[in-house]
């Protein structure tokens, strides 16, 4: 069964500017990601722990697209790799234009039910990067930043915060001594709830750096500290 999640928000322009802003790939490189226009006339965009190519299903200029993405992930982001579905519809209003964005294409189990989190999580940040740019006029991707280290770990958010799933030897976390069944609470004396914190740190902290971390195992309280590093490619077992 494929699941679905929808959004809807209003931005003070025009359809027509709305509609630009999200068909035009120069605009797009602009607020989104960096996409290019392959052979087949497909997007490809390609960012930090996924890859996403995506074809126009169906259009009606200024009211309406339909696309299909296909998503690779990479190890240590938690994505699964996959076909999703999106609906962008664009109405006039009184206020300037309301968007629904409806995706779906999302399964059952435990595994599917975090890849819909983390995209329900990045279409919020996106959208909050759209209306940045199209109501002031700046571009300023904060969803897209590159990191600029690696943590080296698989998690889940879970209702106490982010859970360890498996550690990739090598890296930061391998280091730290993070083990399957932690709930890393700190890092780089900052809170951690979730993948965003995580994000954010990567964003800002650099591959050579040493860094704190806080985590609780077994009903204790760990710290530990080690030095943070670049993405590792990943071998087989």
């Amino acid at each position: 069964m494929s699941r679905t999640f929808e959004r809807t928000f209003t931005v003070s322009v025009p359809v027509e500017r709305a509609w630009q802003a999200m068909t035009d790939p120069e605009e797009l490189n602009k607020w989104y990601f960096p996409v290019r226009i392959a052979e087949d006339g497909s997007l490809e965009t390609e960012i930090v722990g996924e890859k996403r190519t995506s074809e126009v299903l169906e259009a009606v200029p200024g009211r309406m697209f339909r696309t299909r993405t296909t998503l690779t992930g990479r190890e240590g982001f938690g994505i699964v790799p996959g076909t999703r579905e999106m609906a962008v519809v664009f109405e006039a209003v009184e206020a300037g234009t309301r968007i629904t964005i409806t995706q779906s294409g999302f399964g059952d189990g435990e595994e599917w039910e975090r890849d819909m989190s983390g995209a329900v999580r990045g279409l919020n940040e996106t959208i909050a990067d759209l209306i940045l740019y199209l109501e002031t006029g700046v571009a300023f991707p904060r969803h897209l930043q590159g990191e600029k280290s690696f943590h080296g770990f698989a998690a889940k958010e879970v209702p106490a915060g982010l859970e360890v799933r498996s550690v990739q030897p090598g890296t930061f976390a391998g280091r730290l001594g993070l083990k399957a069944g932690d709930i890393l609470v700190e890092l780089g004396g900052a809170a951690v709830f979730g993948f965003a914190e995580i994000g954010f740190f990567a964003k800002e902290h650099s591959a050579g750096e040493q860094a704190g971390a806080a985590w609780v195992r077994d009903g204790r309280l760990m710290r530990g500290s080690a030095e943070l590093g670049a993405r590792l490619p990943v071998t087989a077992a």
